[in-house]
């Protein structure tokens, strides 16, 4: 201080400064930090007399590097010219200051620490205690006592005795600068040496805290003989009563303050005469619940720690040691956080886990049905409630802004990545600006290749070439197909017609270059599930006509969705309530393949959001009555046709385009399509679908191969050759599909 400048620093920002009166300087690091830093107030050595900012300037230096952390060394004024206790005063104002001011500096409030050596370990632990009481200023994160002097009761202690004469604190030395620090009488040393300022009742009161029985037997191996006890002179007392005032003498605070006080690092060292006045506080802190770290410098002596960082001429190897240990007990405190917040977290988010879980099965067993005929309706319900947790997870993340539900679902969907196959050769590419991914047999063919596109399904809003990756694997081996994914484009980002025109064109470019991937174009079909089955379905009929491309050889759908017309057919009112696809769902996806808004999604429910002679037109394609009458027995209510508002037509007219709504195309269209393969599943809304798909087709000279599962759901044959999600059920389906292939 005293206008000197600070040196600078190419890490540190440095600055002088004042705390109401204070002296201090600060010490900030350059580098950024995403949050708050710790803050360490540190108090120099000195006996109250000696040691300043400057001579402390290394040591704060290397604890502010070290640590990231912003370090405030503290400038207290010195006696004899400022007479204790204006030393303790001026550091416990420098520390209110600092944590009522904490955030302008970068410091979280919550992890400041008080440090100090020798002298200021006297500091620091009377600063602590005085504080554990104030509700006007946070609580101290932790204190840090480096070989501190702590009372002045006992100068008689196993280490007195046995470092009495070791530098650079001799025995003596110890008291003469205690008393010159009180500006007493220096004749009084060998008194206070032999205890004569200590009433017997005092003795008495100091010798739990202060026995040598409380001091480890390890620390008594290099001698120890018990003091004998001399006579109390109230003279004596008078001129060294401050020795017992627990700013003073930290050690001899009562054990109401003791406990209050926070975590505690002690650093000792064995060649000095104050090694077991932190002892002795080790062991009044522990017994006080207050958690401790104790480092012991086995070759170390007082003034170690402030050496170190003066390079390797005047530096220790006990000192380095010191300064580490004091470094980890640091960058601990800030891991000690993180780890409490973390386990906090993970509190949390177990506790909201299985809430979460509780919640998805009560969802699951109140709003769904497992009807007694379905394959493996534990294993369904279990893939329910975890796609239900997805789903809500996906809705609390939308809430509070981190993203969209939809998004989370897509990315929890491809999560799962298979690695390389050994039977296949696998390349994502583009055909125009539509990604694919393409799967070719390894083995050597001795002719062209059929060839299948396929087009995943998901509601035209989910799914993608990763989620479907292991069915497109499984087609490509089982039927030694060359198979095309196409990664369309989803709604509700992409509206009709985008997944429709992006799978048309994949389509026509795969068939216009089929020389590329060995595959006969005249045995090309097309292939999709769900939604991904009326994009083929849409495809097929839209090439029908193409004089221009190669004839399409089949088209596989399915349980596709074809129709949004009417979501009141037989399997919708049986199933509406079956996983994995509610009733509800399917208007829903839908809706927002058409244009997004799902706001009309009752009117499409009751049928009120196509005008009754449009629907009366269509009923030749789209009706109950062209269902069997088996697939009517587990219950089916005629439902009334209902007028529809010209309003709500304007916004879904569109569902009577055929590209949109295949079942919908004309006679003329339908005669052209190649052979058809179409699979239903009984516990399937969009069972009915496929039935009505199927009659079309046949009623129009179309050769269809129809295969139904029995115990099927919608969604089953994706979860095929999936480890433990395959149903039976869905194997036998995806079997039927090659073995159609196959045929081709």
């Amino acid at each position: 201080m005293d206008g000197i400048p600070p040196p600078k620093d190419k890490h540190l920002f440095i600055k002088d400064l004042r705390f109401e009166k204070v002296k201090v300087r600060i010490y900030q690091p350059k580098m950024s930090t995403s949050g708050q830093r710790r803050g360490i107030l540190y108090f120099h050595g000195g006996v109250g007399r000696l040691g300043s900012i400057q001579a402390y300037e290394r040591t704060c230096r290397y604890f502010a590097r070290k640590t990231n952390s912003v370090v405030v060394s503290v400038g207290y004024r010195l006696a004899p010219e400022y007479p204790y206790p204006t030393q303790f005063k001026d550091c416990l104002t420098a520390t209110i200051h600092f944590m009522r001011t904490a955030q302008d500096y970068g410091v979280d409030p919550s992890r400041i620490i008080v440090c100090g050596d020798s002298s200021g370990g006297t500091l620091t632990a009377a600063v602590a205690q005085a504080l554990v009481n104030r509700r006007d200023v946070p609580k101290l994160r932790a204190q840090i006592l480096i070989y501190p002097f702590l009372q002045g009761v006992n100068f008689n202690l196993p280490s007195y005795q046995q470092n009495e004469a070791v530098p650079v604190l001799l025995k003596e030395r110890t008291i003469s600068l205690g008393l010159k620090y009180l500006n007493a009488d220096l004749s009084a040393v060998n008194n206070v040496l032999q205890g004569c300022h200590v009433s017997e009742e005092l003795r008495l009161k100091y010798q739990k805290w202060l026995s040598p029985d409380n001091i480890p037997h390890e620390f008594k191996t290099r001698g120890y003989t018990p003091s004998t006890e001399q006579p109390f002179s109230e003279e004596i007392y008078k001129l060294a009563k401050i020795f017992l005032e627990p700013v003073f003498s930290p050690l001899l605070s009562e054990d109401s303050v003791i406990a209050q006080l926070p975590e505690t690092f002690i650093l000792t060292c064995e060649y000095d005469v104050l090694r077991d006045d932190g002892l002795l506080y080790k062991k009044r802190l522990e017994d006080h619940g207050v958690k401790v770290t104790l480092c012991h410098l086995q070759e170390g002596f007082h003034g170690t720690i402030f050496l170190a960082v003066y390079g390797k001429i005047a530096s220790f190897r006990s000192g380095l040691k010191g300064l580490e240990k004091i470094t980890k007990f640091l960058r601990l405190i800030k891991m000690a956080a993180i780890y409490t917040i973390l386990v906090l977290f993970l509190a949390v988010f177990v506790a909201g886990f299985i809430l979460l879980i509780m919640g998805a099965i009560n969802f699951d067993v109140s709003n769904s049905e497992i009807p007694p005929g379905m394959n493996q309706p534990v294993k369904l319900r279990i893939i329910h409630i975890i796609l239900i947790c997805i789903a809500v997870v996906g809705k609390i993340l939308e809430k509070i802004g981190i993203c969209s539900e939809i998004n989370f679902v897509r990315y929890m969907q491809g999560v799962r990545t298979l690695g390389a196959d050994q039977k296949l050769f696998i390349k994502d590419l583009c055909f125009g600006n539509v990604p694919v991914r393409i799967y070719q047999p390894k083995a050597p063919s001795s002719s062209q290749r059929r060839g299948v596109i396929f087009f995943h399904g998901g509601g035209w809003t989910l799914g993608s070439v990763d989620t479907h990756e292991n069915l497109c694997r499984s087609l490509a081996r089982e039927s030694d197909s060359v198979v095309v994914s196409v990664g369309y484009r989803l709604a509700p980002e992409h509206k009709y017609p985008a997944a429709y025109e992006d799978c048309l064109n994949a389509t026509i470019h795969f068939m216009r270059n089929t020389e590329h991937y060995g595959v006969d174009p005249a045995r090309i079909s097309v292939c999709g599930d769900s939604a991904g089955g009326n994009l083929a379905a849409a495809v097929s009929q839209t090439l029908a006509g193409r004089s221009d491309l190669p004839k399409l050889r089949a088209q596989i759908l399915i349980y596709p969705h074809l129709q949004a017309l009417d979501f009141n057919l037989p399997s919708y009112q049986q199933n509406q309530g079956v996983p994995l696809l509610f009733r509800e769902r399917s208007a829903f996806f839908a809706l927002q393949y058409l244009n997004g808004d799902a706001s009309h999604m009752e009117e499409v429910l009751e049928g009120s959001h196509i005008p009754v002679d449009i629907k009366l037109n269509y009923m030749k394609w789209v009706s109950a009555d062209n269902v069997p009458e088996k697939f009517k027995a587990r219950g089916y209510k005629p439902h009334v046709l209902l007028d529809c508002p010209t309003a709500v037509y304007e916004t879904m007219k569109r569902f009577c385009e055929p590209t949109l709504c295949p079942l919908l195309a004309e006679d003329a269209v339908i005669q052209q399509l190649p052979d058809s393969f179409i699979l239903t599943c009984e516990y399937d809304v969009l069972r009915d679908d496929g039935l009505l798909y199927k009659k079309r087709l046949e009623d129009n000279g179309v050769r269809v191969t129809w295969y139904h599962l029995e115990d099927g759901f919608h969604g089953i044959i994706s979860f095929s050759n999936s480890d433990w999600m395959s149903f039976s059920s869905g194997e036998r389906g995806l079997n039927n599909i090659v073995n159609f292939l196959k045929s081709l």
